[in-house]
């Protein structure tokens, strides 16, 4: 009989504080939580240098009432174009390493993970995720529906010199509403937050820019409005990183 898996999720914050680039996601059961039962990690998440060493020591704790046959994988993230972000689940995280990839853990038990850094990234940072999954220990044995459970951490190599950078692209407009592609050209992940403003024929919209994290090298889509008027419109934006203006621009476009 086939069997189904269902994992109930917890993706912890990429950023300190929750802020941005974290979700939570339920697929097909309860979430995983950190104070709750079922499975657990600390810390959630891992800063260092680039120095190659360790990064951290992780511990792993089974809440719940029955052993867990557990798998701990770093991995990169992937971020779309709403600034969402998930493991990449077809990768492992280049030069990031556990001691322990696969072990049992009894109910109630714990278990420290050593999470290393092997070679100092090339991009001079590297921001990932360390994804722990926990299933039933006897789960080959068991029929129907299978609850599991998958807690994402995050690991944070800091650039020896931060460089917060942003570039703005074209602004793209169709069916009334407006994007501006923005795209992280630094090293780090610190939060970019600001203002904007957009005109149309109904008058001025200002709008403050909500806290938001972008991988290096990635891009996202700023949302500049909905239910633009078609004709010429005209956007005023300013956005900082670290109480630091990184991006002014003032542009006209067409919305159709």
């Amino acid at each position: 009989m086939k069997r189904n898996m269902a994992l109930g999720a917890v993706v912890l914050a990429l950023g300190a504080g929750g802020t941005a680039l974290a979700h939570n996601a339920a697929a097909g059961g309860a979430a995983a939580k950190q104070t709750e039962g079922g499975l657990s990690i600390t810390p959630a998440v891992m800063e260092h240098n680039t120095q190659p060493g360790t990064l951290a020591v992780m511990t792993v704790a089974n809440r719940s009432a029955a052993p867990l046959a557990i798998t701990v994988t770093p991995r990169p993230w992937v971020q779309n174009a709403a600034g969402k972000v998930s493991p990449n689940r077809r990768r492992t995280l280049p030069g990031v390493s556990v001691n322990q990839p696969k072990f049992t853990l009894a109910a109630g038990a714990e278990q420290q993970v050593v999470v290393a850094l092997n070679a100092a990234p090339s991009a001079g940072s590297e921001y990932g995720a360390v994804e722990v999954i926990g299933l039933p220990a006897d789960a080959a044995k068991r029929k129907g529906v299978i609850l599991g459970y998958r807690v994402v951490g995050s690991v944070h190599v800091l650039p020896a010199s931060a460089r917060d950078t942003l570039s703005a692209g074209k602004i793209k407009a169709s069916r009334g509403t407006a994007v501006l592609p923005v795209k992280n050209t630094g090293n780090t992940i610190d939060a970019l937050s600001g203002s904007l403003s957009v005109k149309d024929a109904r008058g001025t919209r200002n709008v403050a820019v909500p806290a938001v994290r972008i991988l290096p090298g990635n891009t996202i889509n700023l949302q500049l409005g909905s239910k633009l008027t078609k004709g010429t419109a005209t956007a005023k934006v300013s956005l900082k990183m670290r109480g630091k203006t990184v991006i002014t621009l003032n542009k006209k476009f067409k919305v159709k």
